[in-house]
Formats: structure tokens, C-alpha cells, sequence
């Protein structure tokens, strides 16, 4: 990565605002907080206002892209698709439930000063973002079902358009966005010992996450050794383009050529990892759950219901299906279901955002070695299946000729 790249890249700026933030909040005056306060709630409320389109466009858009005669593979694939996360989140509650219950050691001090903004900016919601994205999934169907010249016109034109505000407007002002709130955190002393108080929470996740996936590593390889070490030996360039580019995508070349050293079959790989790249996301579903949990202690919130998890969950789980693509998507997309199902505010938006930044690199990592092991297990519950049908055709077959 060039000099360059690494001044501009999102998690450094989002640095510099952290040790900004830190270093130099008891040195501004109350207006100058409540200024950087304001533009930052006015970031959020934009942000809110344009993620029903970002949802409805981008399912609408893979969707229709989907060929008809391929249709059931591919609606398969995101069904196994949205298993697996789903039970990657459970995994990810249960193990959270079991660090921070009872836990206060992360609690901030509450505040005795409450900084607000000038004003608190609105815009009209246009949809709800459940609607948007279910909406999104059955235009999207219908137009690969049967293909609309103008409907596609009008979902791409959508969809550029957000791209556009997203990569032009806003990934720019994230960390003032982020700076803003951070400001308020520190100024109401909200801030003081978290990251020493947790730094052992975040550790405990990070190594929870690659002990999973050293057991879906030893699944792929039918728990043979040295299959497990030529499995991990070809996807170790991909796992390592992840980490250090904090992009699942830009690891896709390496795991293509990965997947087909590993499955002997270039054909399923090239159909499976590009389809999976960007949805399919296990680092994410380990590490955000327990980090909205570290999160909500820190701001003397209780733990959320079991029925409140699992609500959490199913929509985080879908929102992910539009969240591939767009820059800081994972986060982006699970803001509303941080607001709806955990009653998440913005100071606590905020702080997640940049933490989510921090941890990025492992979350990502972990998404492109799962991916890569996937791959491989897929492939094995298609042999399995296609075993079973062939042997059940045969059992037919040999039971209506002695009838």
C-alpha cells in the first residue's frame, strides 16, 4: 500500500480524529463542540434518509442481473447464504451473552454534562428499511424472472446515484461524522478507561473468531492435518489481501485462484466465490454482535432480550445482502437495525462506527478465510446431495421394474 493510499484510507483519517478527539476536546469551547455536533447529526440524518435506496437498489439490482436459467442455483446459494450468517450471529450471541453478562467493568461514567446539538435536523423518511428491502428482493426477482428494459433503467439509475453520494459524499465526511460525536463522548467524559477497560474484550473476540474458524478449516479438510495446512496454505494470500486492504474484493482474485486449488474444480469456485464475496460475510456476524454488546454496556444499556437478539439478528442478516460493494457497508447498513432492534442512539452510532473501523481488518480477514473454506464445504454437500438423489433415482428405478 503507498503513502498515499494509506493517508487517504478511512481507517487512518478515522485515527487521526480518535487521537484529535482525545487530545484536544477540553481545549474547545462548548459552541465548537455543539458545531461539530450539529454537522455530524445532519451527516446521520442524511445517512438514514438515503439507506432505503441503498437497500431497495443494490438486491434489485444483483437480483435482476441473475440469468433465468440459473435462477434456483443462485436462490439456493443465498438461502445457504443466510443460514450460515444467521447461525454465525447466534454463535456470536451466545458467546457474548457468556463474556458480558454481569460484566461492569465497561461501563463509562455518566455524564454530567449533556452536549446537544444547535438543532436536530429531519428528513422524511421515505420507507422503512425492512420495506426497502424486501420491496428490492421482489423487484429484483420479477425483473430476472422477466426482464423489463425500463425497470432495470430506472433500479441502475437508483443505484448509481447512491453509489455516487456514497463513495463522493459521504465515505469522504465520515470521520466528521464520526469526529463530531467522538468530541461530545470525550467532552461529557463519557470516553475516560474504555479502551483500557475492554482491550481485553476485543482480543477475546478476535481470537474466538479465528478458533471458529479454525474449526470450519478442519471441517473443509474432513479433520486431516495436512489437508488442513495445503487448504490454508493456498487461501493465505487472500487472507492476507483482506487484512491489510480491509476489502473483501480486493482479495477476490486470490481467492478464486485459491478455491480452485481447493476444490479441484475451477467451474463451481468461479460460479460460488463471486457470488458469496460480498454476502456471505462470517467475520462480520462474529464480531459485530458482541462488539453492539461491549458497546451497549459501555453506555449502561442491559444486554438485549433473547427475542431482541434474535429479532437483531434476522434483519442484520438480510441487511447484509445490500451492504457488499459500498465502502464501510457492513456498518452502514446495520445502523437502522442498531437503532430499531437495540435502540441504539447517536453518540452510540458513532462510537461503533469507529470501532467497527479498528476491528475491520480481523472482520474482513475472517470474511475472506470463511469464504474460502465455504467454498470447499459446499462443495462437499453437493456430492453429498447428488449421491443421495442419484442413489434414490436408482432405488426407484429398481423398485418399479420388479413391480
Amino acid at each position: 500500500m503507498t503513502f498515499k493510499k494509506v493517508i487517504f484510507s478511512p481507517l487512518f483519517q478515522l485515527l487521526l480524529v480518535m487521537i484529535f478527539a482525545s487530545t484536544c476536546y477540553s481545549y474547545l469551547s462548548t459552541n465548537t463542540v455543539r458545531f461539530f455536533l450539529t454537522v455530524s447529526a445532519c451527516l446521520r440524518e442524511t445517512l438514514v434518509f438515503i439507506l432505503p435506496f441503498l437497500l431497495f437498489s443494490f438486491v434489485a439490482v444483483a437480483l435482476s442481473a441473475i440469468p433465468k436459467e440459473g435462477m434456483f442455483f443462485v436462490l439456493g446459494l443465498m438461502v445457504v447464504v443466510f443460514i450460515s450468517n444467521f447461525l454465525n450471529v447466534l454463535v456470536s450471541g451466545a458467546i457474548g451473552y457468556s463474556i458480558l453478562s454481569g460484566a461492569k467493568a465497561c461501563q463509562t461514567p455518566e455524564a454530567k454534562y449533556i452536549f446537544e446539538p444547535f438543532f436536530q435536523p429531519y428528513l422524511p423518511r421515505i420507507a422503512e428499511t425492512t420495506h426497502s428491502l424486501f420491496v428490492g428482493i421482489a423487484v429484483g426477482l420479477v425483473n430476472s424472472l422477466r426482464p423489463n428494459k425500463s425497470v432495470t433503467i430506472v433500479i441502475k439509475f437508483i443505484h448509481d446515484c447512491v453509489m455516487k453520494f456514497i463513495k463522493n459524499f459521504f465515505v469522504p465526511t465520515l470521520p466528521i461524522f464520526v469526529g463530531g460525536y467522538l468530541l461530545k463522548l470525550f467532552s461529557e467524559g463519557r470516553m475516560t478507561g474504555f479502551l483500557g477497560q475492554n482491550i481485553g474484550l476485543c482480543a477475546m473476540t478476535c481470537g474466538f473468531l479465528w478458533c471458529y474458524l479454525g474449526m470450519w478449516l478442519f471441517i473443509a479438510a474432513s479433520f486431516k492435518l495436512d489437508r488442513a495446512v495445503e487448504i490454508f496454505k493456498n487461501m493465505f494470500p487472500a487472507v492476507v489481501t483482506a487484512f491489510s486492504t480491509m476489502s473483501s474484493s480486493a482479495a477476490l482474485p486470490f481467492s478464486l485462484k485459491a478455491a480452485a486449488k481447493n476444490t479441484g474444480d475451477k467451474v463451481l469456485s468461479d460460479a460460488v466465490m463471486p457470488l458469496t464475496v460480498n454476502f456471505h460475510m462470517v467475520g462480520d456476524t462474529i464480531v459485530v454482535p458482541i462488539m453492539a454488546m461491549i458497546v451497549m454496556l459501555a453506555f449502561n444499556h442491559p444486554l438485549p432480550s433473547p427475542s431482541g437478539f434474535l429479532m437483531f439478528g434476522a434483519c442484520f442478516v438480510l441487511n447484509k445482502f445490500a451492504g457488499g460493494g459500498v465502502p464501510s457497508g457492513t456498518i452502514m447498513v446495520t445502523v437502522p437495525v442498531l437503532i430499531e432492534c437495540l435502540n441504539f442512539d447517536d453518540s452510540m452510532i458513532a462510537f461503533i462506527i469507529s470501532f467497527y473501523e479498528v476491528m475491520d481488518p480481523f472482520a474482513t480477514s475472517g470474511n475472506v478465510a470463511a469464504n474460502n473454506l465455504f467454498v470447499v464445504i459446499f462443495q462437499k454437500m453437493r456430492k453429498v446431495i447428488k449421491k443421495r438423489l442419484s442413489a434414490g433415482i436408482k432405488h426407484d428405478g429398481k423398485f418399479a421394474e420388479q413391480n
